[in-house]
């Protein structure tokens, strides 16, 4: 069907998701309106390193995030804040839909706490990959002082993305300052609650349901061969070169390659 510029156009919507109005006259609009997209980046980022690592913990992470932003969705429809510009004196409307809670502030939240809680069991998951592989853990003062600086710089950053991600929503006239407050609150409440139920108890009690769900789920990601099929990130194999598909000799012969 060739362009007709004769032809009335259909009713037309922007997409809501990526859809944001700025003051171009202030100087922090364009920057806080690229802020407040990073949630929607962090879903893209989330996905392609499940796919190119195939690493459990990313595929649950992005999950959580889905499920976290499904969860923003409910708590709108059920408590119908009304957003903050909605036909304010006749002005029209800043956002689409309800506002309470701000889901921009979930996710960023929800991240925070998630990070926080795998910051902190960092030295825990290096002592059972070393047993798991048989190299012993790195305890050299340097090096540790060198992580725990590291450590507390990325912490640091997190928390300050996701303030400044929150305020963006506010800066843009999107959410109040109550639905933001709320939107991270929950956020932090779900971002915990989420990493412990997938990390945290499965980490330390390995035999608790929480714990057989993810060996079950991780018995099934492993046997699959994850996704993907790319070599970087120096993740060999892909979908269908899990033991779940290989015979035997096949997977012997993978194995090997593996310890190589």
């Amino acid at each position: 069907m060739s362009l007709d510029p004769t032809r009335a156009l259909p009713s037309l919507k922007p997409f809501a998701l990526t859809h944001i109005l700025y003051d171009p006259l202030h100087p922090l609009s364009i920057p806080l309106t690229l802020l407040s997209l990073t949630p929607i980046f962090l879903f893209v980022a989330y996905f392609t390193l499940a796919v190119f690592t195939r690493r459990l913990t990313i595929l649950l992470l992005a999950l959580g995030s889905v499920a976290n932003e499904a969860l923003s969705l409910i708590l709108k429809r059920w408590w119908k804040g009304d957003r903050p510009y909605k036909g304010l004196l006749g002005l029209g409307d800043v956002g689409e839909g309800y506002g309470m809670p701000s889901s921009h502030a979930q996710a960023a939240g929800f991240l925070v706490a998630w990070g926080m809680g795998y910051a902190l069991s960092m030295e825990k998951r290096r002592d059972m990959e070393a047993r798991k592989t048989g190299r012993a853990v790195d305890t050299r003062p340097g090096v540790q002082t060198v992580r725990t600086i590291r450590t507390a710089v990325c912490l640091f950053g997190l928390v300050l993305w996701s303030l400044l991600v929150a305020y963006s929503r506010y800066h843009l006239h999107y959410h109040s300052a109550y639905q933001i407050t709320v939107g991270y609150l929950v956020g932090l409440i779900a971002g915990a609650a989420h990493f412990a139920i997938t990390e945290h108890v499965p980490l330390h009690y390995p035999a608790s349901i929480p714990g057989r769900i993810r060996g079950g789920i991780e018995w099934v990601w492993t046997g699959i061969g994850g996704v993907g099929g790319w070599q970087l990130g120096d993740a060999p194999g892909g979908w269908g070169e899990g033991p779940l598909f290989l015979s035997g000799a096949d997977r012997s012969s993978t194995a090997g390659k593996k310890r190589s």
